[in-house]
């Protein structure tokens, strides 16, 4: 059960870091106008989303279920906690379509929404970290 913990801390710490840091990569790449500087930065923001956001999430969620299939918890803050993470799923896919818009057509406009989106994402990860660490009901 700790090494269970530890994986799924370990995976969403990964996650939650990718979730901050993945609006504000995807918005710096539409600040130039270099195409060298463009086709590398497009290839680091996929890599980051590819082979670490999308991985630690899918670890995240995967032994944050069987956590909680082993212990059987069924509770408020659990549903309301399950829901949160529903949202930061959400912010993860809307990343991706961003990274994919990006790479099509790079534009200015870009920025207010990843400005938005890395608001959404922090806001769901400190509620889902609140109710995790306070079980409220």
């Amino acid at each position: 059960m700790p090494l269970l913990k530890l994986v799924h801390f370990a995976g969403l710490l990964c996650w939650c870091g990718t979730l901050l840091y993945l609006p504000a990569l995807i918005a710096a790449g539409t600040r130039r106008s270099d195409p060298l500087f463009y086709r590398d930065h497009a290839h680091l923001t996929r890599m980051v989303f590819n082979l670490i956001g999308t991985p630690a999430a899918l670890v995240a969620i995967g032994s944050g279920t069987a956590l909680f299939l082993s212990q059987g918890l069924v509770a408020g803050w659990l549903i309301v906690k399950l829901s949160t993470v529903a949202g930061m799923v959400l912010c993860h896919a809307l990343c991706g379509v961003l990274v994919l818009h990006v790479e099509r057509a790079p534009e200015q406009s870009v920025s207010i929404r990843c400005r938005f989106l890395g608001v959404v994402a922090a806001t769901f990860i400190t509620a889902t970290l609140w109710l995790v660490l306070a079980k409220p009901f």
